[in-house]
């Protein structure tokens, strides 16, 4: 799959492992929250004042008062997304809502298609047309953009749907950009051309699929006319792109996790999930939708999470809105914060008001991290992670169908520790060593996946002890039709283009929440994708803010440094907005809203459209010496699935001379 070749995040991974910047010793903070100054400790004393402060904060407050912070700096089974899961779900803690990435996209696919793995990624090989859409494949999923050109040197047609023209717009066929916000109204205009112009399969429709009338008549309400004065896509072009994807059996579609980040985005999921199902793609090889392949690997998530122990009504926090829920005055105040796996003070909403949280004197902040983030300066204690050539894990990807062992390449740096036993240590500290806190990583491994399921047949542990990795057993990607015969994971077994989960539709998935399904208060949502508008005041411009192609998220932008790209802040905006507004190629501007300010450098170009900006996520404050995008970010859930809307954000623009 990777065809020998290296992401440019991951390339210099030696330089990481080894870097003099690591944490390599417990340290206990000794200078003011937010300076940065620290000196080194032993394990023991680290974990005698976290068990120390958090027994205190248990006995004070209630055992709620302590909230986990993570989400994926790991992304392995062992010491990834579920690490700290049933150490937490003991304890008693508050439930952390990772809602960073991908909650909205993944909820929303499954509500109509259930959770599938979808089309095999290595099948756009054999795909006639491949739509890309709100995803940049060169920059985020550099191994699959193989298959997309692949197929495209033996005559695919490669459309990019994408408010910027990004690397992989410029090497398609055709670049499509709709405004932020307004991709489900181009999708169900899409679908409303082939069900007006009879260009439906109607076998595919009749025997696989529920909901047809209704979602016939939602879309009949998106006309071109509608679609073309709310997206800003040419009449011309949608007609185009309806009569290719009719044209077209073979049609692969790629959506990237950037089309959930606005208010719209699980229904732009929605519907464009829809149209393989209308068009009958299932039915050949490299058709239909490639979404998240999470779904696909028979993962054991209770028996990672344990969360079958957990009160129906403890406390839930979501952790995009971090900012929030530390301030003194919280509804459920938090007296003891853990971070491990993420970088809150760059990933999460509201950048200075979480300054101003973190600073709080009467919480206690542990930090588990390789490298002294932003996040680390209002540590009081500091602790040593390992990286992944100094640990044992399991890996399944967001991007293939691949099952990978991960082995210990050489030992931990300094007194670095894995997170499975750092997570064991605590559990014996906190006296937790029941409900398996303290299992070995061995045996987590075996407890991490049913080995008995048909996608792991003729797989073992020790066989990919022995090879490295398996391809999960699910078909061969020059013949596999997943949904040639419909057998969807929905409650119905068909795809659903109206929803029977709709009453559920506002949820997050339980895998986003340490496994736990209870108190969660959520409205119900349409059953058919549907659109709201977003006023924009005058004067006022869309904020997006994907992630940097050479970042993960804030993760390797330390690494960037030396060629420039992680201390400089880039906004691109469009040469006409440009000219409105007096702004110079390379000129310093202030973007603001009623949340903050921050200083960008102006990258005047063609490449965006008008009445939109673009950001990138990931720089570290301490890098470019001032507040990074997520300074004017506010935390406002999704309809679906409680994701992020950062794509809605609201920006002006200003010379620092008139601050």
């Amino acid at each position: 799959f990777t065809r020998g070749s290296l992401c440019s995040k991951v390339k210099r991974y030696g330089q990481r492992v080894y870097s003099d910047e690591r944490i390599m010793f417990p340290m206990r903070r000794i200078g003011a929250k937010g300076e940065g100054q620290f000196q080194q400790i032993s394990w023991d004393e680290a974990l005698d004042e976290i068990s120390t402060k958090f027994n205190e904060s248990i006995t004070k407050y209630g055992a709620e008062s302590i909230l986990p912070c993570s989400y994926l700096g790991h992304q392995g089974l062992l010491n990834g997304l579920h690490c700290g899961d049933r150490f937490f779900n003991e304890l008693g803690a508050s439930i952390g809502e990772r809602t960073f990435c991908n909650a909205t996209a993944s909820k929303a696919f499954q509500m109509v298609a259930g959770p599938t793995g979808g089309l095999d990624p290595e099948s756009f090989t054999f795909s006639s047309l491949i739509i890309v859409w709100g995803m940049n494949p060169i920059a985020s999923s550099i191994h699959h953009s193989q298959f997309i050109f692949e197929a495209k040197k033996r005559g695919a047609t490669v459309v990019v749907i994408d408010p910027i023209k990004t690397d992989t717009a410029k090497r398609a066929d055709c670049h499509i950009s709709p405004r932020p916000g307004t991709d489900v109204v181009l999708a169900m205009a899409l679908a409303n051309i082939l069900i007006q112009s009879g260009l439906v399969d109607m076998e595919y429709v009749s025997k696989h699929t529920q909901g047809f009338e209704q979602f016939s008549a939602r879309a009949s309400e998106f006309n071109l006319g509608f679609a073309s004065q709310v997206t800003g896509v040419p009449v011309q072009s949608i007609e185009d792109l309806s009569s290719l994807i009719a044209k077209h059996k073979a049609m692969a579609i790629r959506v990237g996790v950037g089309l959930e980040r606005t208010e719209n985005g699980g229904d732009a999921v929605r519907a464009i999930a829809a149209l393989p199902a209308l068009t009958g793609a299932w039915t050949v090889v490299g058709g239909g939708i490639f979404q998240n392949p999470q779904g696909i690997f028979p993962i054991n998530r209770e028996k990672l999470t344990n969360a079958s122990i957990v009160e129906e009504n403890r406390n839930v926090v979501n952790l995009f809105d971090l900012a929030s829920a530390l301030t003194a005055n919280a509804q459920n105040s938090i007296h003891c914060l853990f971070v491990y796996n993420s970088n809150p003070l760059i990933a999460a909403a509201d950048q200075t008001k979480l300054v101003k949280s973190l600073c709080r004197t009467d919480l206690f902040t542990v930090v588990s991290e390789i490298f002294q983030t932003d996040t680390c300066a209002y540590a009081d204690i500091l602790l040593p992670a390992s990286s992944q050539l100094e640990q044992k894990d399991l890996m399944y990807s967001w991007g293939h169908f691949n099952l990978q062992y991960n082995d210990q390449a050489i030992q931990p740096i300094g007194e670095a520790i894995s997170n499975t036993e750092l997570f064991r240590r605590l559990a014996k500290k906190m006296g937790l060593q029941n409900n398996g806190c303290d299992i070995g990583d061995e045996e987590i491994m075996r407890l991490a996946l049913d080995w008995d399921h048909t996608h792991l047949d003729g797989i073992s542990l020790e066989l990919l002890q022995e090879r490295g990795f398996s391809r999960l057993n699910v078909g061969s990607p020059q013949t596999r039709t997943p949904h040639i015969n419909g057998c969807f994971a929905t409650k119905s077994g068909k795809f659903e283009f109206a929803s029977t989960d709709y009453k559920n539709g506002g949820a997050l998935l339980p895998l986003f929440r340490q496994g736990f399904a209870g108190n969660c208060r959520s409205q119900p949502i349409d059953p058919l994708p549907s659109y709201r508008a977003q006023k924009i005041p005058i004067g006022g411009f869309k904020l997006i803010s994907p992630k940097h192609k050479h970042f993960l998220n804030s993760g390797y932008t330390n690494f960037n440094l030396k060629n420039g790209i992680a201390s400089k802040q880039i906004c691109m905006i469009n040469s006409s907005d440009a000219m409105k507004h007096d702004v110079q190629h390379g000129e310093h501007i202030l973007l603001y809203n009623d949340l903050d300010e921050i200083n960008v450098i102006a990258n005047v170009t063609e490449d965006i459209l008008e009445g939109v900006v673009m950001v990138n996520h990931g720089h570290w404050m301490r890098h470019i010496n001032g507040k990074t995008v997520n300074a004017l970010i506010s935390n406002k859930p999704s309809k679906i699935g409680k994701g992020i809307t950062v794509n809605d954000t609201i920006v002006f623009i200003k010379k620092p001379s008139q601050s």
